[in-house]
């Protein structure tokens, strides 16, 4: 069995067991609440593989840079940025 399969029948076993939960709070923006809890793990370790690296992580995610960017800020996980010293 691949881990791809693995991964599937972990997330399609979880799902199923907390599905009716997620019905209940989050019916209307079930599959918005759904992507968003699987994004904001997955961009966290990717950007930990890529060092940190939004190009990277991007190229490794298949999006573009300013798609990962906007998504990170969304999900919470963008890092402020530094001021610069004068």
């Amino acid at each position: 069995m691949s881990r791809m399969h693995d991964l599937e029948q972990v997330l399609a076993e979880t799902l199923r067991a907390v599905l009716p939960m997620l019905i209940e709070k989050e019916r209307g923006r079930l599959h918005r609440a759904v992507v968003t809890q699987l994004e904001r793990p997955l961009f966290a370790a990717v950007l930990s593989a890529s060092g940190g690296n939004q190009l990277e992580a991007a190229r490794i995610l298949g999006i573009n840079r300013n798609t990962l960017r906007k998504r990170l800020r969304l999900l919470g996980l963008s890092a402020p940025r530094a001021v610069p010293k004068f």
